[in-house]
């Protein structure tokens, strides 16, 4: 089983030799409390790309709070949400609708992450974000590793050549890892561009109608 402090530990070992940390809430020489160095780390990994383990699906509710132009209705993204994926207005998961991801101002003057379309339904396939090492897969974790050690080599090592080659193999890490993540999933069905349809010379409208070119 996979712990949080034992990423750090791992990170400080490559970045520099430093002290091991009994706990998260402990200091990381300048880098600053281990959780917040291991926690901003991972979350910008996690949404540098769509990880299968991060993948899941939500019907979302419908806000009571409208879009106050443009598109009819607003619905809440997850809290967890780190990126979206897909969004559809069935349960099939078929097709493709217009949206927007914006910011919705309700009636308590607090803002809301919501998407914006004109379907009286919304149906949503997002990278939500995940805290548990043990939900992550092995060559996830060592590239979020060698991201932290890159920091510790120079907050604490302070070692430029260090950092370089944390880095080179950081990216080595990062690619084996988005390959090894790419052969393990069904190639998704990808809807059409704007290329491909003008070569046909027809293109969709907003409400998934579709409308010749002239």
């Amino acid at each position: 089983m996979a712990t949080e402090t034992e990423l750090v530990n791992a990170a400080l070992r490559k970045g520099g030799g430093a002290k091991r940390i009994t706990d998260l809430t402990d200091s990381v020489g300048s880098a600053g409390i281990a959780a917040d160095v291991l926690a901003s780390e991972r979350d910008d990994l996690l949404r540098s790309a769509v990880w299968n383990f991060t993948i899941t699906r939500i019907k979302l509710g419908r806000l009571s709070a409208l879009p106050v132009f443009g598109w009819s209705y607003a619905y809440a993204l997850p809290s967890d949400c780190l990126r979206v994926v897909s969004v559809h207005d069935n349960d099939a998961g078929s097709g493709v609708i217009p949206y927007h991801l914006e910011a919705l101002l309700q009636s308590d003057g607090s803002y809301v992450n919501v998407i914006a379309s004109d379907a009286a339904g919304v149906y949503l396939r997002y990278c939500r974000q995940v805290t548990d090492p043990n939900l992550m897969t092995a060559s996830f974790r060592q590239v979020l590793i060698l991201r932290m050690a890159k920091i510790f080599a120079i907050s604490i090592a302070k070692s430029n050549p260090l950092f370089q080659a944390l880095d080179g193999e950081e990216q080595r890490a990062y690619r084996q890892a988005r390959s090894t993540d790419g052969i393990e999933d069904w190639p998704e069905t990808r809807p059409e561009g704007s290329w491909a349809t003008s070569r046909r010379a027809y293109g969709w409208m907003r409400d998934g109608s579709v409308w010749p070119q002239r």
